[in-house]
């Protein structure tokens, strides 16, 4: 009886202590889960940073030299100077729809990504990019300094004359704004008048148009036709009289391109000596809208 319950006793402490055991392994494992996890993460401070007289920006050990705002489509530099450690220049992005999205953020955005636009560089070199920015917005940047030197000076991983007096990782996160420097407008300038004379017409859009016309006077017209010369769009001239009137009516009719300026020089001879030398002239698109105010008649004082 007694070998019984013994046997039983040692039964209930052989599976009590197998589930300890077992209870401690899955802790373990969890733990180490989260301890690698915890190592995956990117750690770091994020540092201000104060505009110098010079212009640049010092953050921490970093010294940043880069635009706010940037015409798109033009070439800009970002430069971030260190004198120790090792120092990277990233930017941010967003995931909408799995789609990466860069423009029109903050450095508070939330859920920010960032990918790497130049590694690691040594405080020996620096880090330096050039690119440019094609769409509107604003963008989000930040540069990345590790203290340790990784050996950029060739003494040695132990050699600490590299590394920086902080540790582990600081960042410094800014901004530069994409603005399209592109107008739409539509002038017009005298530059001669009397007997021989002379005008000057701009037209530029910020969307190109399939089909723009072009249309005008010239008052007290004599002669031959007018002289018209185009640049920065291939237009076809038209010139015609309207009834029994001395007035020459010219028309420009054919596509433009976006933020392409177009130079139209007309030259023509005139019998009279008046002041007001055109009519009012339009730019109007295929539906007869305007594409920029109409200029009203030019004169010469």
């Amino acid at each position: 009886m007694k070998t019984n319950q013994l046997l039983r006793l040692f039964g209930v402490l052989a599976l009590s202590l197998s589930l300890f055991i077992s209870c401690e392994k899955s802790e373990v494992s969890n733990l180490s889960e989260s301890s690698s996890q915890s190592v995956a993460r990117e750690e770091g401070v994020y540092r201000m940073g104060v505009i110098m007289p010079n212009g640049t920006v010092q953050s921490g050990g970093v010294t940043l030299t880069a635009p706010t705002t940037v015409n798109i489509n033009e070439n800009f530099n970002i430069l971030a100077e260190v004198s120790c450690g090792r120092v990277a220049i990233e930017r941010a992005y967003i995931l909408v729809n799995n789609v990466k999205v860069y423009n029109n953020l903050a450095c508070n955005t939330a859920n920010l990504q960032w990918e790497e636009l130049v590694t690691y560089q040594c405080y020996t070199t620096d880090a330096s990019w050039t690119g440019s920015l094609g769409v509107v917005g604003t963008y989000v940047f930040r540069t990345k300094h590790n203290a340790a030197d990784g050996n950029c000076d060739g003494l040695g991983g132990n050699n600490q004359s590299g590394n920086c007096s902080f540790n582990g990782v600081e960042f410094y996160c800014f901004s530069i704004e994409a603005v399209n420097p592109c107008t739409t407008y539509f002038t017009g300038e005298a530059i001669s008048c009397g007997a021989s004379r002379q005008a000057v017409y701009r037209f530029n859009s910020v969307d190109g148009e399939d089909y723009v016309k072009i249309q005008g006077g010239l008052t007290n017209f004599t002669g031959a036709d007018a002289t018209v010369a185009v640049t920065g769009a291939n237009l076809t001239v038209t010139q015609d009289t309207q009834g029994g009137s001395s007035n020459r009516r010219i028309t420009l009719e054919g596509s433009v391109a976006a933020c392409t300026e177009v130079v139209i020089t007309i030259s023509w001879t005139s019998s009279n000596t008046g002041t007001i030398i055109t009519g009012e002239w339009s730019a109007k698109n295929e539906n007869s809208v305007d594409i920029a105010p109409p200029v009203a008649g030019l004169f010469c004082n």
